[in-house]
């Protein structure tokens, strides 16, 4: 079973997240968790403690009005809905859920809430915090079957194929076609051989198509890719976290998850590194990424 904490404030862009979400996981035995996260403002005639507890009560009204009406629209038994509503910043809020429980995924509304890119929004802010898989799911973006499935990421640098059994499962499970995105960009990393092998070995039986782009930098050359070609799913994983990075544009998972053209899963990096698979026989790999 999946568990999916499932991010809401009530706004249009929670609820297109919802609602693809629950598209996502259609063949999926899943549960959603909807969590709010809520600041409480003092008031000036009503004691902090009044105030707080007539906010929560208002919150948890409309989680409950809201879970009970999936399970009315719901037409599946494998799919359970359940809420919570807590005070206080998303991030910390979000943190402390993960802390209780083991969750499988992190689903949020993409939408312009934030200053701009460079000071982010609350996308961003779970990406580059939170040690977990994020699926951002953009306000205009309709449900629909996932059938293309597009991987962009520095594949000379891979250093764990176990990062990408998302990428398998989903592809596998949706009947999807997976492309490996790779931009060339000056002074990039060239990918060797036997990393071409071991990624293409992992992905096994799935046979990814190759495209092969040039570009003066990442973000331009997904962008140009993504304007040119039909993509349901977006996956990247996220690198350049630091505060550095944010400030001289390094980051190019952040600045698309900032407005995501396109629904985009990130997966979480813990730094590790599997060992290298034995190759016997390289006589058939006249390709690259």
């Amino acid at each position: 079973m999946k568990k999916i904490l499932l991010l809401t404030d009530f706004s249009e862009a929670a609820h297109k997240a919802l609602q693809y979400a629950r598209s996502f996981f259609s063949d999926t035995v899943a549960d959603f968790h909807l969590l709010c996260a809520y600041p409480v403002e003092p008031d000036g005639f009503y004691s902090p403690k009044h105030v707080a507890e007539t906010v929560h009560a208002a919150f948890v009204s409309q989680l409950r009005d809201v879970v009970k009406e999936l399970h009315q629209q719901t037409n599946v038994d494998w799919h359970t809905f359940r809420s919570s509503a807590k005070p206080g910043k998303l991030i910390d809020i979000v943190r402390e859920a993960l802390d209780e429980e083991a969750y499988d995924l992190v689903v949020i509304g993409g939408k312009k809430d934030g200053t701009n890119e460079l000071f982010g929004n609350s996308a961003t802010q779970l990406i580059r915090q939170l040690n977990i898989n994020v699926l951002v799911v953009p306000v205009d973006t309709d449900s629909k079957p996932i059938r293309s499935v597009v991987l962009a990421v520095d594949f000379a640098n891979l250093k764990s194929c176990k990062l990408l059994c998302p990428v398998k499962e989903i592809v596998s499970l949706k009947g999807a076609t997976l492309t490996l995105l790779t931009i060339d960009t000056p002074q990039k990393k060239s990918i060797r051989v036997e990393q071409e092998v071991r990624i293409r070995q992992f992905l096994a039986p799935i046979e990814p198509t190759v495209a092969h782009l040039q570009s003066p930098d990442a973000r331009k050359g997904i962008d140009d890719y993504l304007a040119g070609h039909p993509v349901d799913l977006l996956i990247t994983i996220p690198k350049h976290k630091g505060l550095a990075d944010i400030l001289t544009g390094n980051s190019v998972t952040r600045s698309l998850a900032y407005m995501p053209p396109v629904p985009m899963l990130t997966l979480y990096d813990d730094g590790s590194s599997d060992k290298p698979r034995l190759i016997e026989d390289l006589s058939n790999l006249d390709y690259a990424l």
